[in-house]
This record gives C-alpha cells, structure tokens and sequence, in this order.
C-alpha cells in the first residue's frame, strides 16, 4: 500500500490493511481465517477496538461522524435502524424513568407509518404506544402527515388523559419517520418546537435521509431540531448494508448519550462486523468527493422528463424518483416487472406508488439516460389509456380499536385466520402484517380486523393474518 492509498483511509482502514499484510496466523475468530476473499472480516484483536466499548480506532471513526454530522455524540450500528430505532427507544425510556414514579407507563406518541422495528421495541421495552394518524385525507400505507398543530393536540389530549387517570401513564418521546418510504418529508424544525413545548423529546427514523446534511441546504433531522435520530447509512451512503448512526442532538438534554452503547449492545450482536464498520468509516472521507447536490440537480432533469411523457411524480425528497400510479392504468407491480424485463430493479412497488432510489454513485448520464428510455417505453405500451383511465378507488383509513397494546399480548397463543374467514372479523391481531420493505402494517399486534383493515390487508397482497386464540 503505498503513501497515497494510505492516506485516504480511516485509521480503522489502515488498521485492517496491515493486518492483513503482516501474514499474522489467525489463530482467532471469524473460522474463515481470512481466506474465500473474507481478508476484511476480523474480530475484536489487539488494537482492532471494540465498537460497545470503543476508545481507539472505531471512538475515531465515530468522532468523525459527529463532527461531520454535528452532533452531540455519534454511535455506529452494524445492524441498520432496527437496531437503532430500539435504541432510541431505550434511551427515551431511560430518561422518562429518571423523572417519574416506578408505577408510571411510558408512552411514545407515534406517526402510524413507523417501521416494525418500533413495534418490537415496545414489546421489548414495555412501552405503551398512542398512534397519530394525522388529517391527510389520501392514504397509504407508507405515508403519515404529522404537522405542527396536529402533534400540539395529540400531545394535549394525552396529557389530558394522564390527568384524568391519576397518571398512570405520561408521555415519554414523539417518535416520527422522516423521509418516509415514498419520498415525503415532514415540518421537523415545527414538529421539534412543539415536542420540546411540552418538554418532551422528538425522536426521528431517518433511515432513508441519512444524506439530507449533505445537500446545498442541510435538511437533516438533527440539524432541523430533533434530539435522535436513527440513520441507514448504507440506503443513501456509500456504506455496506447494516451500516448505521444513531445521532444525539447537541440540544438534546445533557445524559442521553450515556448510555449510547448499553443501548446498542442491547439490541445488536456483540460480534458486529468489521466490514462493515470499516465501510461507515471509508463513507466519512469519500462523501467529500461526491456532490449530492449535484446529483439531486441530475434528478429534477430526470423528474422533468418523466413528467413531460405524462407521469405524475410524488413525494419531495430529492434522491427520490415516486411515480404516482394512483390514476394510472398500471399499478406499481406492473410498472414494476416493465421496468425488470429491461434489467431496472426497482426499490419498491405497491398498487398506487413505484419507488426509485438514486446516489452520487450511480452513472451519471448513463443511468437517467437509461431509466428515460425504459419509462418512455413502457408508457408507450399504454399509449392513449393514461389520461382517459378513470380514477382508481380512494383508500380510506381510520385507526383500528385498540384491544391491548403489543407488549401485552407478545407471548399469547394465536393462529392463522383466511382474510375471508368472516370470524377474522372483531378478532385481535397476534402481531403486525407487514411486507418488507417497507415493513409498516395497517394493522398493529393489539388491534382488531374490521371490513376496512381487511380490504387494505386484500389490497397489499395479503391472504392471511395471525389474530389470537
């Protein structure tokens, strides 16, 4: 490895890089022993760090990351946001517990489109949870509109409720997904100001905005006003999958960040990988020779020309590219397979959205070239029925009755039920049905089947579901 080389690496790089050509006998774990082209892959040896209790090369790379991202502390995952969404959860819950009674529930007020891996914290953590729906009146699974003056009234009404009931219960965090699946990005900066209002925390799943600090303006939760943030680094970073942040707001209240790693180690493998780890810490030195403003500059040429052909484009995310199919004759899937059959895999499609995800580091004009050519081809077999197709059946949504709140029923026996089987209806959902991705359900372990879940269960592809016995 000469100088150059040297020199952009993390020290976590050049750590691995020595290692690897000191032809040192690896009398230690992983059982590969650095062969099949797994040289990259170690353990925690002598002078490799240990990520739950770094304080040599990985407390480096996560130094580096705060700095960049401008956070109070910055801790990295091997294990994506689930891992980090969960901990998150730990840390809020950590801070409700120094402030209230033994006897108190903690609640999370949270946006109905959270990822699964929020469900499970609450069975794992004990948490109750209190759905927003929010008012906008066109559904989908993904999305949940929370604005401002909406979350100001959740949060009123269950203080309300606390009051009424002797606190039993109070308000631990605000828990919102921002970017969510389909590209929409919610009022951060006003969600942040209401929740600290009422001297509560915003906590924010930023798994697909990671690069948001990255663009002319810098649009990334943490920086916008919430206290945590959960990043996927390896969706919009350079990073390989599993790589994660999990960000704590210099404006977050003082002690969040001490428990970071008990958080983390609690919900993660304490075999995390090198690998992995070593791509977070390559991604801090190589996102400074990429523009992601330029890319985004390359993808409103590409939403231009998709919307001259006659789509209609969704979402305000700038590496984004949602095609709205809503008054398509084709849906997601079957745009979906078009785009297949012309080698174009697709990140995401249901029957009213396609989903597209873009980088500094995919081919520019190569790709959008490409992408232009399949889109305007699969429109053409569909020439003249675009605009004359009649609207398709609006989705319509209101939160199911709750029975009991998911960490109650995590070890209940239950079965599967047909979605046709007229007793699913009045039962109680055993768990959340989910696809993943995006891994948000209509349903909610705890809540229970009526005609309306049922059609948007029919709807997503589903054809059973676990209810209890």
């Amino acid at each position: 490895m000469d100088k150059r080389q040297e020199n952009k690496l993390s020290p976590l790089g050049k750590f691995i890089e020595e290692y690897k050509a000191s032809d040192t006998l690896r009398l230690h774990m992983p059982g590969h022993k650095g062969r099949f082209g797994y040289e990259d892959d170690l353990t925690e040896i002598e002078g490799a760090d240990s990520l739950y209790e770094a304080e040599g090369i990985i407390k480096a790379a996560e130094d580096d990351a705060s700095a960049m991202f401008c956070s109070r502390r910055t801790f990295l995952g091997t294990e994506g946001s689930s891992q980090i969404i969960k901990a998150m959860c730990f840390l809020a819950l950590s801070r409700f517990k120094a402030f209230n009674p033994p006897d108190v529930r903690p609640v999370i007020l949270a946006s109905r489109n959270a990822h699964k891996a929020f469900i499970h914290a609450s069975m794992l953590l004990g948490f109750d949870i209190r759905w927003m729906s929010g008012t906008d009146s066109s559904y989908s699974l993904c999305k949940c509109e929370i604005k401002p003056e909406e979350l100001e009234e959740y949060i009123i009404t269950l203080k309300t409720d606390e009051h009424n009931n002797n606190r039993k219960f109070a308000l631990a965090a605000v828990f919102v997904t921002s970017p969510d699946y389909l590209g929409n990005t919610l009022d951060i900066k006003g969600l942040s100001k209401a929740a600290h209002r009422h001297d509560t925390l915003l906590l924010c799943d930023n798994a697909h905005g990671a690069y948001l600090k990255f663009l002319k303006e810098d649009l990334h939760p943490l920086s916008l006003g919430a206290d945590m943030t959960s990043d996927s680094a390896h969706k919009t970073l350079p990073v390989m999958t599993g790589g994660a942040f999990l960000h704590i707001s210099k404006n977050a209240p003082e002690g969040l960040e001490r428990d970071g790693k008990k958080a983390l180690l609690m919900f993660g493998s304490t075999s995390p990988s090198y690998p992995i780890m070593q791509s977070v810490a390559e991604a801090l030195k190589i996102i400074a020779e990429k523009s992601y403003e330029d890319t985004a500059d390359k993808l409103d040429a590409l939403k231009q020309s998709l919307k001259d052909m006659g789509y209609t484009l969704y979402g305000d995310e700038p590496l984004k590219v949602v095609i709205d199919m809503r008054k398509s004759p084709m849906t997601g899937p079957g745009l979906s397979d078009a785009f297949r059959k012309q080698k174009i895999e697709c990140e995401y499609s249901d029957p009213d959205f396609l989903v597209t995800m873009w980088s500094p580091y995919n081919r520019y004009p190569e790709d959008t070239d490409r992408f232009i050519k399949a889109a305007a081809e699969c429109l053409s077999d569909y020439k003249g029925t675009l605009k004359e197709a009649p609207e398709k059946k609006a989705l319509s949504f209101k939160l199911p009755q709750v029975r009991y709140q998911p960490r109650e029923i995590i070890y209940l026996p239950h079965r599967t039920c047909s979605l046709d089987d007229p007793v699913l209806l009045g039962s109680v959902a055993a768990d959340a049905l989910l696809s993943c991705p995006p891994a948000v359900s209509p349903i909610i372990a705890g809540e229970v089947f009526d005609a309306t879940i049922v059609e948007l269960l029919k709807r997503y592809g589903y054809k059973t579901a676990e209810v209890l016995i």
